[in-house]
């Protein structure tokens, strides 16, 4: 679930539109019973299932807002053709909301009236989504999780970056925390089960306030997105040869950050695993790391700089990382087209991995709780 790609700026823009016509032609004519889609000539129409049927090859699924404010997919009939046109298709079909039989079932939509979405483009699995109309940002996370969720539910679609003007825009995830960071369904999963509410047995005026000597409970504090512990890989694009130009680290709202930037032919690959002990890639010689836990980084797909032609990361190493779980990024070398690096870190905590382009990086980040 770390795994998370983005798209770069290339791709045609397929607004998302609806436009209906009758058509014209000869006189009326009689039309075969075998001609006559969906049984329209049968005496008598069953009651629509629900969800809508849909071919299966042309199903997609639109996450609409329940009754019990959990959303939940309605099938949406996305055409055939090439996975951005089914998906301009899918989301035409999520902005014009619930049928009329869906909202006499209580369904509905947190996206705001007169939004309008265009898709910008695919690329490795990332589709950009560009919102323009009379509120072209939604602040509301179920509508952020209602575009997500169904924009992924296609075939060859696993992240959505949200744009506005072609501008990538600050998205709020389910925590509040804001990002312009590609989004994946896994961030927006905690809206798929009804909130939790308060329980209503209890008077109001029963409950006792907190004084000094009895705090109140501490609030529960959301991630800033989903991940876990496990180990994480991307393969490389074929014939990636890069070269590390650049590590960076930092400490961010509830996690840490530590980008690796590249440049060469090609994306890297990765293999994101924590390890009993850093040992150096080729020597197996410890390598002393800060911290109580180390999170190994293998990037794949990387040259020597003498067959890139690209200069190398020059330093520091180890890089200062200031976090408040990774305190520090130790470079180890290239070995056999990979390249090693360790991130001490205070505890084993859930991290996920993903990949930017323009400039083309690796980026890690790893929750402070978890």
């Amino acid at each position: 679930m770390n795994r998370l790609r983005r798209l770069g700026a290339a791709g045609a823009l397929l607004a998302v539109t609806t436009a209906c016509g009758v058509p014209t032609g000869a006189d009326p004519s009689t039309i075969a019973a075998s001609d006559v889609p969906y049984g329209l000539a049968a005496p008598s129409s069953p009651p629509s299932p629900d969800p809508v049927p849909v071919p299966d090859a042309e199903a997609g699924w639109a996450y609409l807002v329940g009754a019990d404010e959990a959303l939940v997919p309605r099938a949406r009939d996305s055409g055939t053709g090439p996975t951005d046109e089914r998906l301009g298709e899918l989301l035409s079909a999520l902005v014009a909301g619930p049928t009329e039989e869906e909202r006499a079932h209580g369904l509905s939509t947190a996206l705001p009236a007169g939004l309008e979405a265009s898709v910008f483009g695919i690329d490795d699995g990332t589709a950009t989504i560009d919102l323009s109309g009379a509120a072209p940002l939604p602040s509301s996370r179920r509508a952020v999780a209602q575009l997500v969720l169904t924009a992924t539910s296609l075939p060859g679609v696993e992240a959505v970056l949200l744009t506005s003007g072609g501008e990538p825009v600050e998205a709020p995830l389910p925590s509040g925390a804001l990002t312009d960071a590609p989004l994946l369904p896994a961030d927006y999963a905690v809206f798929l089960t009804p909130p939790s509410r308060p329980s209503s047995t209890a008077s109001p005026t029963a409950v006792p306030r907190p004084t000094a000597s009895t705090p109140g409970p501490s609030p529960t504090v959301a991630p800033p997105f989903v991940a876990d512990a496990r180990p994480d890989t991307a393969a490389a694009s074929p014939g990636a040869a890069v070269t590390v130009t650049d590590v960076r680290a930092g400490r961010q709202d509830g996690y840490d950050r530590v980008v690796f930037e590249v440049a060469g032919a090609g994306l890297p690959g990765w293999d994101a695993r924590y390890v009993p002990e850093a040992r150096s890639s080729g020597s197996g010689f410890l390598v002393d790391v800060a911290g109580d836990a180390v999170l190994q980084l293998v990037l794949t797909g990387v040259g020597l700089p003498g067959d890139t032609g690209i200069a190398p990361y020059s330093g520091p190493d180890p890089v200062p990382a200031g976090g408040a779980v990774v305190q520090e990024v130790v470079i180890d070398t290239i070995f056999e087209g990979q390249m090693v690096s360790f991130l001490g870190a205070a505890a084993e905590r859930p991290f996920r991995v993903y990949r930017l382009e323009n400039p083309n990086r690796v980026v890690v980040e790893v929750l402070h709780q978890g």
